[in-house]
């Protein structure tokens, strides 16, 4: 229990010194190390009482000896485990910005050798393995000698009851220290608020519990299990009626909710010939934060930025999730429930899919990845959701032999080439396209060995906070300018032809690039969650009298609400966010992870029981959350409701479509 607390602690100040900034003064640590080491003992206690277990067999045998041994090197492996997932979380936290989390999860069903060779290119394996190796023969000879010098101090007791007694004081005591406390209740969830700091709270848990809690949410969100009210519960309301009613719905009654969760786009309905085709494209990692760094000595946009007067660019564009199957599933499906297209729902038909209003309207539908489709069962999935084709790498090398790529997909040159393909035939047939593109270039190990523009550099204009590391800056510098590039020279391309004037594009990033920069979180949070988005709408298209508020907070909950009403008057939607085109009144929001809701007034999270971090400045919160007042604790709750009313229809879809 002691190495555990030991280990524990180093993990935390680790964190501290890698992660807390310099505005963080070092009196917020030791509530943190004091909290943290009551878990870290809860942890100790579960591992010990495991250890006796498993060792009990060979004592109660009468093999004392070998049991001992046995206990000091399950002992030895428990510890080692333990600094293993210390390490990983490090890591894990530079990348995603976050402690464990599900999406942990999900690494392993993407592609395993191209995961193994990134952690292999931008990772010290060899380093952390030799450590590892070190400690574990140092832990092999310590652990023994310390239970011998234990044994001769740690009272034995003497005749049958005394040894009795000692032994079930023993046991008392670990249940205790598992349990977390003594004469109060166990720990909770709760306990890990030592602060108004969410960083810091943060950096109570053990990378075990962090682990255990990041699956405990996988498995509540994966098997979506037999209640779908769960999601409801969760946020806070005690029935879909209370919900309904927190959501401005006049009834709480199944039916009316599924009628209200599809509203109709205002408008004439269109013919087939002259409705638009329409394309929505998910930017790997294009986050806004390095496009402040953008100017004549660091051009990150390349031919991107002549198409950017052509269209609507959004100031205030939040990541509705944090990977970029996640994301899929918030666009194309929008669910707040993931991982949920894997397993066998990667075979259930979603009526939620983005794909069906334009399927219903008479469209052809495709689905285009430069990688894989067997990638997270995509191929599986989204061929049931109303897409027509799901189109990969496989198709694009079919077309375009010279295609080259990495080991996450084809380089975007040739993904567009084949986009642009797709609707040139499409157009040319009579028909009209619903296409979806998914681009993998900006991707790590940010590998860029093909044709492309040098664009000028100058890593000094990312400022202090940027990866110390200029060659593998340099890297991420170069897929990032290269898939801005590519983007717009496919923009071009599509503009200076006919079939630019009949149209729309949607895009946006799945999430930022994430490890280019030390962020100071919670303060510079949202430089996390803000990514690129833009809007093409041809002149025959766009509602008269209006222009999007491209100040507003939005998000990819947006985009389908947007180009459905832009595209299809007259045909349903799910109803996961507004239209973009028009100003946003309020100022608009935005959820990231159905968690931090984007409002002017600033970010409000956890969203079941927010508090409002305000704004210090355009890219900066105030570390210190606080209560809000009436009018913004009802607007959260307002989004709250209607994030709980879609859970519980996506659930209940689940549920129903099993029977």
């Amino acid at each position: 229990m002691a190495g555990i607390a030991m280990f524990g602690a180093v993990a935390r100040v680790s964190m501290w010194l890698a992660y807390a900034g310099a505005g963080r003064g070092s009196e917020l640590l030791w509530p943190v190390l004091w909290q943290g080491m009551r878990y870290d003992l809860v942890a100790g206690a579960v591992s010990a009482l495991l250890v006796a277990l498993l060792a009990a067999p060979l004592w109660l045998s009468g093999r004392r000896e070998q049991a001992v041994r046995c206990a000091q090197w399950l002992l030895v492996a428990i510890l080692l485990l333990f600094a293993l997932l210390s390490i990983c979380e490090h890591f894990y936290y530079a990348f995603y910005k976050t402690r464990f989390d599900p999406i942990v999860f999900g690494m392993f069903e993407d592609d395993t050798g191209a995961i193994l060779q990134t952690v292999w290119d931008d990772y010290p394996v060899v380093p952390g393995v030799l450590a590892l190796l070190v400690a574990g023969l140092a832990l092999g000879w310590l652990v023994p000698r310390l239970g011998q010098w234990l044994g001769l101090r740690w009272p034995a007791g003497s005749g049958g009851w005394g040894k009795a007694t000692v032994l079930v004081v023993q046991c008392v005591l670990l249940l205790l220290l598992a349990r977390g406390s003594v004469g109060t209740f166990p720990l909770v969830r709760r306990d890990v608020t030592v602060s108004a700091d969410p960083f810091v709270n943060a950096l109570v848990l053990n990378a075990p519990l962090t682990l255990y809690r990041a699956a405990r949410v996988r498995a509540k969100e994966t098997d979506v299990g037999t209640d779908p009210l769960v999601g409801v519960h969760r946020l806070g309301f005690a029935s879909l009626q209370e919900a309904a009613h927190a959501a401005g719905l006049p009834s709480g009654e199944p039916g009316h909710v599924r009628a209200a969760l599809f509203p109709t786009a205002p408008g004439t309905p269109r013919t087939l010939s002259s409705s638009p085709h329409v394309v929505v494209g998910l930017l790997e990692s294009f986050g806004q934060d390095l496009l402040y760094s953008d100017g004549p000595g660091n051009d990150m946009l390349g031919r991107l930025r002549g198409e950017l007067a052509h269209g609507y660019r959004f100031d205030n564009f939040i990541a509705g999730q944090n990977g970029t199957h996640p994301e899929l599933e918030n666009l194309l499906l929008g669910s707040p429930i993931t991982p949920l297209t894997v397993g066998r729902n990667a075979r259930i038909t979603f009526d939620s899919s983005a794909a069906l209003p334009f399927k219903r309207a008479g469209y052809r539908t495709a689905f285009v990845y430069g990688g894989g489709s067997d990638w997270r069962e995509i191929g599986t999935t989204f061929t049931r959701q109303g897409f027509d084709r799901v189109y990969d790498a496989r198709d694009i090398r079919q077309q375009f032999p010279k295609a080259d790529g990495t080991e996450w997909g084809l380089y975007d040159a040739w993904l567009f080439r084949f986009a642009q393909a797709l609707l040139a035939k499409a157009d040319a047939d009579g028909e009209r396209l619903f296409l979806v593109v998914l681009t993998t270039s900006n991707h790590p190990p940010f590998q860029l060995d093909t044709a492309h523009r040098a664009l000028p550099q100058d890593p000094a204009a990312l400022g202090p906070r940027a990866l110390p590391d200029t060659a593998e800056l340099r890297r991420m510098l170069t897929t990032y300018q290269y898939q801005a590039d590519e983007f717009g020279a496919f923009l071009q391309t599509l503009r200076e032809s006919p079939l630019g004037e009949r149209t729309i594009i949607a895009a946006a990033g799945d999430h930022n690039l994430r490890t280019h920069y030390r962020y100071d979180l919670p303060a510079e949070q949202v430089d996390v969650d803000r990514v690129f988005a833009w809007l093409r709408v041809p002149q025959a298209f766009a509602p008269a009298g209006s222009v999007p508020d491209t100040r507003a907070f939005a998000g990819h909950a947006d985009l389908i609400p947007t180009v459905v009403s832009l595209a299809l008057p007259g045909q349903s939607y799910f109803a996961t966010g507004r239209n973009l085109w028009g100003a946003a009144g309020d100022g608009g929001d935005a959820l990231a992870q159905f968690d931090r809701l984007y409002t002017p007034q600033g970010v409000l999270w956890p969203l079941a029981t927010p508090q409002l971090h305000a704004w210090k400045d355009a890219r900066h919160l105030a570390v210190e959350g606080v209560a809000p007042d009436a009018a913004t604790a009802a607007r959260v709750r307002r989004v709250a409701a209607g994030v709980a009313l879609r859970d519980w229809y996506i659930r209940d879809q689940v549920l129903q479509k099993r029977r």
